[in-house]
């Protein structure tokens, strides 16, 4: 009898797991906007347009409503010369996204498995960069730029244009860093910033 009513407990778990697995799996219906720059899955598909697959909540969900404020740059997808770019901006997607719309969208995203974009690197430049951001940069993006604390983003295996993009716009004012992270981008000269995107689209440890 105890043997039996085991067994069903533990059938009764895995049935509970398979559908918590599938509610995962089940993309919600604004995806499919989402997918055209960034892809089905990770990693990004192309250079300037960030892996969002795997990201932390808090950063997908503060990005949405950035966009959807109108307060972060707003770019179409950077493919190169030998692709098709999809003729949109994320603006024109996010500013008809719903609170609920973007919570549901953070939620999926953070749950789906991040990808390197696995891009060709520079070893001595990289090294440079990782002095860079043990230095300056640990505190917040843990795990040598893999394992993000609090608000911080996922930096290691982003595609190199994105990075370059995302660094440019922080140096410019055109979006804005917690005071700290501010002021440690704006002290660092172009070759540092080269050397830590190369550090970025290395290998993880």
């Amino acid at each position: 009898m105890l043997k039996f009513a085991l067994s069903v407990v533990a059938l009764l778990l895995l049935l509970v797991g398979s559908d918590a697995s599938a509610a995962a799996a089940e993309a919600p219906p604004k995806v499919k906007e989402c997918a055209a720059c960034h892809g089905d899955v990770a990693p990004s598909p192309y250079p300037s347009v960030p892996t969002i697959h795997g990201l932390p909540v808090e950063v997908l969900d503060n990005a949405l409503f950035d966009f959807r404020a109108t307060i972060r740059p707003c770019r179409k997808a950077d493919c190169g010369e030998d692709a098709d770019c999809p003729e949109l901006d994320f603006c024109a997607i996010a500013v008809g996204l719903s609170d609920e719309d973007i919570a549901t969208l953070a939620r999926w995203y953070s749950m789906q498995p991040f990808v390197p974009a696995g891009e060709a690197w520079d070893a001595a430049k990289a090294a440079q960069g990782r002095s860079l951001h043990m230095a300056q940069c640990e505190s917040c993006h843990t795990g040598g730029g893999t394992n993000p604390v609090d608000q911080a983003s996922i930096l290691r295996g982003q595609p190199k244009g994105y990075l370059r993009l995302a660094l440019e716009d922080f140096r410019n004012d055109r979006r804005v860093a917690v005071a700290e992270m501010d002021a440690i981008i704006r002290e660092l000269s172009d070759r540092e910033i080269a050397a830590l995107i190369e550090f970025y689209a290395s290998p993880a440890d």
